[in-house]
C-alpha cells in the first residue's frame, strides 16, 4: 500500500539521497510537533469550555499540517532507504 501519490513520489525521487534523509527527519519532527499541538488544543478545549469555538481553527490547521508533514516524512524516508549511495535514480544528461 502506497501512502504517497505517484506524481509526488516522482518528484521525491529527484532529491539526492542525503538531502532526503534531512527532509524526512525535519518533516517527521514537524509531524510530532503538530500532534502535540492538536492534543494540547483538545486538552484546552475540554478543560475550558468557554473557548471551544476559538480552538477549532488551530486544531484543524495543525491537523492538516501534521498530516502533510507525516506523508512527506514517509515519502522522503522511503526515498532514503531505497536509494543507493551513488544516487542511481539520477542521470547526468547535458
Amino acid at each position: 500500500m502506497k501512502i504517497v501519490p505517484t506524481p509526488i513520489a516522482q518528484h521525491i525521487d529527484r532529491v539526492e539521497r542525503q538531502h532526503s534523509l534531512y527532509i524526512a527527519i525535519s518533516t517527521g519532527l514537524l509531524a510530532f510537533w503538530s500532534i502535540y499541538r492538536v492534543l494540547w488544543s483538545i486538552y484546552l478545549a475540554v478543560t475550558y469550555h468557554v473557548i471551544v469555538g476559538s480552538l477549532v481553527f488551530p486544531i484543524v490547521l495543525w491537523g492538516v499540517i501534521g498530516g502533510v508533514a507525516a506523508v512527506a516524512s514517509i515519502g522522503f524516508a522511503t526515498r532514503y532507504l531505497k536509494g543507493s549511495a551513488t544516487g542511481s535514480t539520477e542521470t547526468n544528461q547535458v
